[in-house]
């Protein structure tokens, strides 16, 4: 494949991520890095620390490569639109996420960009030409901000990407539960979206020998990953503990749909009840919610291997 048909082909995307506490981000991110079919074209962070965050994702790019070292990050939103704010270490803007001990020294890294991830957003999408997607791995403040901020970027938006929500069982999934309004926004916007639900994530779950295949690597993106993995896993006390890939399938699903059984319907978020405060449902049939139903754990995983280690 010649350059040229290759760059017409790609999928220009701007990553939205609260990278730093569980590890599923930062595979996420180093799997754009090895997808050619992908131009990313910024990053930002979300919920928290998100100067930390910010540093967690240079680092990846760093390790990734010298096409990567200009690509901006950018710090978002810390706090939350939600009524209920989650009240836990992550959402404390002093908390420095487990894997920053992972991160490159701020010598040795760009500056982050000098606009709040909000405003990237807002002028990444209006300069550009409709096509490029954001794709949300964390909370949904930044985009929903944004488009209450500035509503001309709906249409400039073809789609969004976004790991949340479950439909398997009664819960409010992690990147629902931390901003259940911000997604009320994003969900409601009209916006197509391809959804990456909780139960995708546990389905595509590594097992030992696929973490010490990525530690055996001699790669440096694999190397790195490797320590994040053991930054996270002392970060939360659990030295046995295996990544799920919540994040790296919403990825995934931007090149290779095909790994996924899809419904399509309308997904909503539950603000009202007590019990029941950022519940997700989804209504199959018309809607503009296309939605991850299931897939086969060694074929995701697999997929996903072979991507990171260029086997």
């Amino acid at each position: 494949m010649t350059e040229t048909k290759r760059a017409a082909g790609m999928t220009k995307l701007i990553l939205d991520t609260d990278i730093g506490d569980d590890i599923d981000d930062a595979l996420a991110l180093a799997l754009i890095c090895c997808l050619p079919e992908l131009e990313l074209v910024g990053v930002t962070t979300v919920f928290g620390h998100t100067i930390a965050r910010a540093r967690q994702a240079q680092t990846v790019l760093k390790t990734a490569g010298e096409k990567f070292w200009k690509v901006p990050v950018a710090a978002g939103c810390a706090g939350q639109l939600a009524s209920r704010p989650v009240g836990s270490p992550v959402s404390q803007q002093d908390h420095v996420p487990a894997q920053a001990s992972a991160s490159l020294p701020d010598d040795q890294l760009p500056a982050i960009d000098a606009k709040h991830g909000v405003e990237f957003l807002i002028d990444t999408f209006m300069a550009g030409d409709g096509n490029i997607v954001p794709v949300t791995i964390g909370a949904l403040t930044n985009l929903a901000v944004a488009l209450v901020k500035q509503p001309q970027i709906k249409t400039k938006i073809p789609r969004i990407v976004s790991m949340a929500a479950e439909f398997h069982r009664p819960m409010a999934e992690w990147n629902i539960k931390c901003d259940p309004e911000a997604a009320h926004i994003v969900f409601s916007s009209g916006i197509p979206m391809d959804v990456i639900p909780f139960n995708i994530g546990k389905l595509a779950m590594f097992i030992q020998a696929e973490t010490s295949r990525l530690a055996a690597s001699s790669k440096p993106l694999a190397n790195y990953l490797t320590a994040a993995l053991q930054a996270w896993r002392a970060g939360w006390k659990q030295p046995l503990a295996q990544p799920s890939l919540f994040d790296p399938m919403a990825v995934a699903c931007l090149v290779k749909p095909e790994l996924f059984e899809w419904k399509t319907g309308t997904v909503r978020v539950e603000l009202a009840g007590q019990q029941t405060y950022g519940y997700t449902t989804f209504t199959p049939g018309e809607g503009h919610h296309r939605v991850a139903w299931s897939c086969v754990r060694e074929e995701a995983v697999g997929w996903y291997l072979k991507q990171i280690l260029g086997e």
